[in-house]
């Protein structure tokens, strides 16, 4: 299971990953330099910046080691996931839920 858990952190999140061990599932955790408490307890944590200044954190940083993850992941086991992607593919194109809009002229 992914979980995100970014400053005020969700007392609820920490009992969902109690729970998902409980049941021997594994925590991908991600979450700030302060730590979410699910951190005591997730299978990997990774701590990211998300402090910049202004009055909001932002989720660059988040974004771009998630993005980096799916791209290794990706690429470590591409020959067992192609034919996948291939069937995903067809099914949208059929389905063209990712259709361009048309141009009104």
């Amino acid at each position: 299971m992914v979980i995100f858990d970014i400053r005020r952190y969700e007392h609820e999140i920490e009992t969902l990953n109690r729970i998902a061990a409980e049941r021997g599932m594994h925590t991908i955790l991600f979450t700030d330099r302060w730590k979410s408490p699910v951190a005591k307890t997730a299978t990997v944590v990774f701590r990211v910046e998300t402090e910049v200044p202004s009055a909001w954190d932002s989720s660059v940083v988040t974004l771009f080691v998630v993005e980096a993850l799916i791209e290794a992941l990706q690429n470590s086991i591409w020959k067992t996931t192609r034919d996948r992607m291939r069937d995903l593919e067809g099914l949208l194109e059929k389905s063209q839920l990712f259709r361009k809009p048309r141009v009104l002229l």
